[in-house]
């Protein structure tokens, strides 16, 4: 299951929970196969330059490649524009993990 950390800063008015949803809807088009996505929106209120900045951890796959990677960086930096308000620099960062991690649902 994915994990999406959305940083913005304040002056971009997103709608957080529509955003993490169409996160999550792009990776499920690009993967169908990833589960589902957990994300938090962090709004920052301190910042110096107008940002959106999306970091996605993904298990390992022998799927998941640097191509694989860079397509779906592309198909999030997309979705993420069209919630920009302009000037605005957007960042995705893909990071595939698997060390030390432990997933417990209660």
């Amino acid at each position: 299951m994915p994990h999406a950390d959305l940083y913005y800063s304040a002056d971009q008015t997103l709608p957080a929970k529509e955003v993490l949803q169409r996160i999550e809807d792009v990776i499920h088009a690009h993967d169908p196969s990833s589960g589902a996505c957990k994300g938090r929106a962090h709004p920052i209120a301190e910042f110096n330059h107008s940002h959106i900045y999306l970091r996605l951890a993904m298990l390992p796959k022998e799927h998941r490649d640097a191509a694989f990677a860079q397509e779906l960086a592309k198909k999030l930096s997309d979705a993420l524009t069209s919630y920009a308000q302009s000037p605005c620099g957007i960042n995705v960062n893909i990071r595939f993990e698997l060390e030390h991690y432990t997933s417990v649902k209660v």
